[in-house]
């Protein structure tokens, strides 16, 4: 039985990979960057922009693809469009068993992900599940990095609300629980331990960093100009703010309160005192 990763050499595909491995399950990535694939691990060429590289991960006769996580194309609203054929032929070639990465913001049906998660729903004879997680503590080491860097700035359009946020390596533990024990429910909320605010977290930087870094809320329009100077596309951009302007109202900090729910153990500064080095590098 092995693990096909879509998108195998994301944080959280890494993540789910060192999992299995330590379980003693095959795991084979999917990736269209074969040279970030750590040496002991089995890879394909696998590229959502080249429908020609689906066949790859079924031409090998070492290994039986059972399970397949799906980590989607980034920033594309049309995700369910760009995966269908990915999926129709993974079930055509006896797929059973399916992770789909989504997030709390996107329902059963909606855009970007909710079209997959919808579509999964309606194939008979197999099994999957949604993972909803909140927002990523991580993305202060990718999207937030520079201006906390540069400016000494958390740049954010949510003055006030708290949001439970959570860590790669617990998302990644949900997925490799469902993969090993199933799960009683088709989706899960992945939520961390704490709903923090902003300020919060700007206060946590400043101990672990050991200098000043100060929480900077600016407009929406502000940050949709951030987000299109990044390469996002507009809509992409206003889509993503909308969805980070909800959060002020506290609709990720409710998330608590949900029995749907996988609460992560990392906290906001266990990963912060963790990765420390990064903000010397």
């Amino acid at each position: 039985m092995s693990t096909l990763l879509t998108g195998g050499t994301s944080q959280i595909g890494l993540a789910i990979a060192k999992r299995l491995k330590a379980a003693g399950k095959d795991v084979i990535f999917g990736t269209r960057t074969p040279s970030k694939v750590p040496p002991e691990y089995k890879h394909v060429l696998l590229d959502w922009a080249d429908p020609s590289t689906f066949e790859n991960p079924f031409n090998s006769t070492e290994y039986q693809i059972d399970n397949v996580y799906i980590l989607p194309p980034p920033l594309a609203f049309d995700a369910l469009g760009i995966t269908k054929p990915f999926i129709d032929l993974t079930i055509e070639k006896g797929v059973k068993k399916f992770v789909l990465l989504s997030a709390t913001i996107v329902e059963k049906g909606g855009v970007v992900t909710g079209g997959i998660h919808e579509y999964l729903g309606s194939k008979p004879n197999i099994d999957y599940f949604v993972l909803r997680p909140t927002w990523f503590i991580e993305n202060l080491f990718n999207a937030q990095a520079y201006s906390i860097r540069g400016q000494g700035e958390l740049v954010t359009v949510v003055p006030k609300g708290r949001i439970p946020f959570i860590s790669v390596e617990d998302i990644a533990q949900a997925a490799f629980d469902y993969f090993i024990q199933g799960s009683s429910t088709k989706d899960k909320l992945i939520i961390g331990p704490e709903a923090l605010t902003y300020d919060e977290v700007a206060q946590i930087l400043s101990e672990v960093i050991g200098k000043p870094i100060n929480h900077k809320v600016i407009s929406p329009e502000e940050q949709e100009s951030r987000y299109t100077s990044y390469g996002m596309t507009p809509a992409y951009a206003k889509f993503l703010v909308a969805e980070e302007v909800k959060t002020d109202g506290d609709t990720e900090a409710a998330l608590v309160t949900k029995e749907n729910k996988f609460v992560g153990k990392f906290s906001v500064r266990d990963v912060l005192e963790k990765n420390k080095a990064f903000w010397s590098s």
